[in-house]
């Protein structure tokens, strides 16, 4: 089913539920987007005159609508549409001098553009233009004269680019088509026009010259004889004097069209300096001459809102400028030299001459103060350009001041200008003596505007920095705990003030239109401002990053110190080669050969700084393997300690003497490193030693008892836990012990370590046998000699479990390992760690 708007504004009542101004809000602008919507509006209006295309040609047309029906023509084609609107669509027929068809327009939401379709499927769409565009197709031409229809015919084909014939259609009033006796379509006929078009296009001529000096009388034709620049091919061009179409006694004068095999043969000839192929509509963009330049030129600066595209500074030799300036400074310097042309009267094309191996020099306009000209410029590829000159260019300012009085030649206006313009004429109307130079080639408007700046900019920059400041919480930094970082202050809050302060100055010189001994140094002092401040406050933000991210590292579930530490070092490296270059490219320094010239002498620099490179790539290593972590407790070759920093270029350790040993990454990757964070387990591995008096069964009841003990201890890992009878010591039978103990905290190491040993002298008391000691023991009195009742029952132990066939070597059985797995008491009874509910169950 259709929406319709009722539906749509009872949808957006749902927007009452939200609470508060919010939901105002959101439902003001929603009842206002509905209540402009076209759904609301009715039907588009298709008024107006509309500039078509279509595949390989096109039209002005003009629109009336009434009600849902709309009527219009193309006089171009000597067509007429008729339709009917619905919504945003218009559908209906054409017919012109070619036939006839249907077509469907679809208008775009804004009402400017629209896109269609023929009854064949080929596209057809157009955009609205001004009404002057229609006049030219309906107003009666002034041919009074032969050179003004030549005049009027040559700006006819100069409007018509490619696919565009159309736009002669405006000029066939201006011919005589007498020569042809065949009834032909308005199509013929612009054909014709297109290749005389053509003809007169590749000659240069001064069109107010082809007057004869004793004047017309009553001559009824006049003929006139063209060259081409540079060839000297001649064409000569016939007039015919007949009525004017308006029915007045005025004699119009009509160029008559040859017969077309004649201007194929002269069109030919013409052509032999561009290999015989008519130019594209864009070759000229080439500036192969001075032509191509001067047309390029005004076209560009048409078409370009601000004027300062790459092929229009290209038309222009601006080698005098500095390169940190030169984009700005271009396009101001091209506004003076337009605005000097359309004072002089800019002539046509066709006046200007167009023949590529020229190499003099094209002098359009002299005056006292300077002069317009275009000259020749080979590039690298040995190929010509034309370009107006560097003085051209230093001298447009001077011009434009000689002239700024001289009225515009008609029909020169341009809607847009450049700012500074906007401005200067908004100075001139307040007061001309604001435009009187005042020193250093500067107006007095421009001194004001400069004090302006600094008296705005000031106090602004102070408020945006503590906006700034306050929004990113830059005042409370981690680390600002630290005495080896600087204030806020001077870290972020100053840096931003004198960017805020320069920023509004870069804005202000690129809307003020400085000369350049005033303007260059300006920005090269706000440049160097950006750079150092902007620069600081950078390296010292990645550094506040660095700091909270491992402040709040404990939150992540991912957490590198290696990459945090690694990205951080490259980063504030990259800021600190950003701002050089900055820096170099606001002092127009060569920096890109430089950096150029470190492929080839790329081996002297990694010899000089191998020792750097070396670290840094040993940083990578780092990153890449990953062997330990900051935090990490490690053997370090003869170093014990605790990472404390993974940088660029090296690794910090501190030492368990407290001391920070640096060690260079180069030299780091190469030790044997013994990461004691990363152990799953620690190893418990000792050798008690009994007294040699300890009879056999006394011994394996000692070792039975102590696998008992691994077995039943919950931090003792099962496998491989294990005690043996090692051998006979010089002083001792020995047992080795050899577990793993499930933790990899040293400390809570050291406490299971403790219980185990105190619960093995419990057994071996228990035994009834002792430990050995080293040493030489001197009887001096009889000996009582080991506890004859605790060896009598250690040894009928091992004999009732000789006689069951139960004694536990080499292992315990299977079942018996399972019965006692985890059953000691662990923390013992009574100790501070134990759980109370749990002894008073026992």
């Amino acid at each position: 089913m259709k929406e319709t708007p009722l539906c749509t504004v009872s949808g957006a009542l749902v927007l009452l539920r939200l609470r508060g101004r919010f939901a105002e809000l959101v439902l003001a602008i929603v009842l206002l987007a509905l209540l402009s919507s076209p759904a609301l509006s009715g039907p588009r209006d298709w008024t107006g005159v509309w500039d078509t295309q279509w595949r390989d040609g096109g039209a002005v047309m003009h629109l009336q609508q009434d009600g849902n029906r709309v009527i219009g023509t193309y006089p171009g084609f000597e067509g007429i549409v008729q339709g009917r609107v619905d919504g945003n669509q218009l559908s209906g027929t054409w017919t012109d001098a070619a036939g006839s068809g249907e077509f469907t327009f679809s208008l775009a939401p804004d009402g400017q553009t629209f896109m269609g379709r023929f009854g064949t499927g080929e596209w057809w769409t157009g955009a609205r233009t001004d009404a002057e565009m229609a006049r030219t197709f309906l107003e009666v031409p002034d041919l009074s004269s032969p050179e003004r229809t030549l005049e009027l015919f040559l700006r006819a084909g100069n409007k018509s680019g490619e696919g565009r014939s159309d736009r002669l259609g405006a000029a066939l009033p201006m011919l005589d088509f007498s020569a042809f006796e065949d009834p032909m379509t308005v199509y013929d006929r612009i054909g014709l026009a297109r290749m005389l078009f053509h003809i007169v296009d590749r000659l240069t001529m001064r069109v107010w010259e082809i007057r004869p000096a004793e004047g017309f009388g009553d001559r009824q034709e006049y003929s006139v004889e063209l060259t081409q620049a540079g060839t000297g091919h001649a064409h000569t061009l016939r007039f015919r004097a007949g009525e004017r179409s308006d029915g007045s006694d005025a004699v119009a004068w009509r160029l008559v069209v040859p017969p077309e095999e004649e201007m194929r043969v002269a069109l030919d000839a013409l052509l032999e300096i561009h290999d015989g192929e008519v130019p594209h509509s864009r070759q000229h963009h080439e500036l192969r001459s001075p032509r191509a330049t001067m047309r390029t030129f005004i076209e560009q600066w048409d078409n370009a809102r601000l004027g300062n595209s790459e092929l229009f500074l290209k038309t222009m030799d601006l080698s005098q400028i500095a390169a940190a300036v030169r984009e700005d400074e271009g396009a101001l310097l091209g506004e003076y030299l337009v605005q000097v042309l359309y004072r002089i009267g800019l002539p046509l094309r066709q006046e200007i001459p167009d023949f590529p191996d020229r190499r003099g020099p094209y002098t359009h306009f002299v005056h006292p103060v300077g002069s317009v000209e275009i000259l020749p410029f080979q590039q690298e590829d040995g190929s010509t350009i034309w370009r107006f000159s560097a003085e051209t260019m230093a001298s447009a300012r001077a011009l434009f001041m000689a002239l700024e009085d001289m009225p515009l030649a008609d029909d020169m206006e341009r809607g847009e200008s450049t700012p500074f313009f906007v401005i200067r004429n908004e100075v001139r109307s307040v007061h001309r003596d604001l435009l009187r130079e005042s020193g250093g080639g500067m107006e007095l408007w421009q001194w004001l505007a400069l004090a302006l700046w600094l008296v705005v900019s000031i106090p602004l920059s102070w408020f945006l920095s503590w906006v700034v400041v306050r929004l990113f919480r830059l005042q409370g930094a981690e680390g600002d705990q630290d005495e080896h970082v600087l204030a806020p202050e001077t870290r972020f809050i100053w840096p931003l003030r004198l960017i805020f302060v320069a920023g509004v100055g870069l804005l202000a010189l690129r809307i003020l239109g400085l000369p350049q001994t005033v303007d260059m140094p300006l920005r090269v002092l706000i440049g160097v401002t950006l750079s150092l401040a902007g620069g600081w406050l950078a390296y010292h933000l990645v550094d506040k990053i660095s700091r909270t991210i491992e402040a709040h590292s404990h939150h992540f579930r991912y957490r590198d110190e290696v990459l945090r530490s690694l990205a951080t070092s490259v980063a504030k490296l990259a800021v600190i080669i950003g701002a050089v270059l900055f820096l170099a490219e606001i002092l127009s320094l060569p920096y890109q050969g430089v950096l150029a010239g470190l492929g080839i002498g790329g081996l002297a620099v990694a010899l000089a700084a191998r020792s750097t490179l070396e670290n840094f790539i040993g940083g990578i290593t780092l990153f890449a393997d990953k062997p330990i972590e900051v935090g990490d407790f490690c053997r370090l070759g003869d170093h014990l300690g605790v990472i404390e920093a993974i940088g660029l270029r090296s690794v910090r350790v501190r030492s368990i003497d407290r001391t920070v040993v640096t060690i260079p990454n180069a030299e780091f990757v190469n030790l044997y490193i013994e990461n004691f964070a990363r152990r799953d387990r620690i190893l418990l591995r000792t050798t008690i030693g009994l007294r040699y008096e300890t009879t056999p069964d006394q011994l394996r009841w000692v070792v039975a008892e102590i696998r008992k003990l691994l077995l039943q201890h919950p931090m003792v890992t099962p496998e491989p836990a294990r005690a043996r009878f090692a051998g006979f010591g010089d002083h001792s039978v020995d047992i080795e012990i050899f577990a793993y103990v499930s933790t990899s905290d040293i400390n809570e190491f050291l406490a299971v370590q403790e219980d185990i040993f105190l619960r093995l002298i419990d057994i071996v008391d228990e035994s009834g046998t002792g430990f050995a000691f080293p040493s030489t023991v001197n009887y001096l009195a009889r000996d009582s000699g080991v506890d004859a009742e605790r060896t009598e029952r250690a040894e009928a132990i091992m004999r009732e479990l000789r006689k069951g066939n139960e004694l536990p070597f080499p292992e315990f059985d299977l079942k018996t390992r399972s019965e006692l797995r985890d059953t000691l008491d662990y923390p013992p009874e009574g100790s501070a760690n134990s759980d109370p509910r749990t002894d008073a169950n026992k």
